[in-house]
């Protein structure tokens, strides 16, 4: 029996929110139908659907009652999926969590928009953007993409809305990639071009009388930037410093920040 050359999908029966489950499965179908089984027929995909669903959701399908081929669409068939699923609607119930929903502290600006769309569903609202916007300035979680937000004005469209959190959130993450995970990249190429230098070595090199190059030598923990590296390749060259506002080195061996944290801890120490 030979693999299939995609990822089927799954439909969870003891998720804990079926109808959450159900738009996940129903975007996994989706992709399948508009992919690998493009060229299926509608029958073909009928059955698909009845394979992924499992078995407790084969017992469901019994249940459905069907007019002329309806049997054979997959639409219709997703389509009593989610009646049934569905949770009974209670626009009272479903406005009330709507206006709860704010953005969580490690939740992506996409996926709080996605669950505001999904839960206005139930909420009857003649027009679901326009209560979007405000939810979205009210619930963000960053403080510059409210301002920004309130800044568009009245005219801001819901697409605007999305626009200016992606865009912030865009810009912190190559932000943190710059102060973070470039200096990191840096620290492990620099390791990679010296695999045997460690402790062990280090030891080794001490108890041996092999003379070394002055370019071994050079290889020490940098004033500047901290890290290990070869002489001239420092890459805080060019760079300023968030603490003192510098240039050529980095916060974290700022001299001016250290003697700073120095006399701070001895001022509060009650027993020196």
């Amino acid at each position: 029996m030979t693999a299939l050359p995609f990822d089927q999908p799954r439909f969870d029966w003891q998720a804990g929110d079926l109808y959450q489950e159900f738009c996940r499965f129903r975007q996994h179908v989706g992709f399948i139908f508009k992919g690998p089984l493009a060229k299926s027929d509608a029958k073909h995909k009928a059955g698909w659907i009845g394979m992924w669903i499992g078995q407790e959701g084969r017992e469901v399908y019994k249940t459905f009652v069907f007019e002329n081929d309806d049997e054979d669409n997959p639409e219709k068939i997703l389509e009593k999926l989610e009646s049934y699923v569905r949770p009974k609607k209670n626009k009272r119930m479903a406005r009330f969590r709507l206006h709860q929903r704010t953005q969580k502290e490690a939740e992506t600006f996409d996926n709080f928009v996605k669950d505001l769309k999904i839960l206005a569903m139930d909420c009857d609202y003649a027009d679901n953007d326009d209560v979007l916007i405000d939810l979205i300035i009210s619930g963000v979680r960053h403080k510059k993409v409210q301002e920004r937000l309130l800044e568009q004005g009245q005219d801001i469209t819901l697409k605007r809305a999305i626009e200016i959190g992606q865009q912030f959130e865009l810009s912190q993450a190559q932000v943190k990639f710059m102060r973070g995970e470039e200096v990191l990249k840096i620290d492990t190429r620099s390791h990679k071009k010296q695999p045997t230098k460690n402790n062990v070595s280090r030891n080794k090199s001490a108890k041996t009388d092999k003379p070394k190059s002055s370019k071994q030598n050079d290889n020490r923990n940098c004033s500047s930037c901290g890290l290990e590296h070869e002489y001239g390749k420092c890459p805080a060259e060019g760079t300023t410093c968030s603490y003192c506002k510098q240039r050529n080195h980095w916060k974290k061996v700022c001299r001016r920040r250290l003697k700073h944290v120095k006399v701070s801890t001895v001022q509060g120490d009650p027993d020196s």
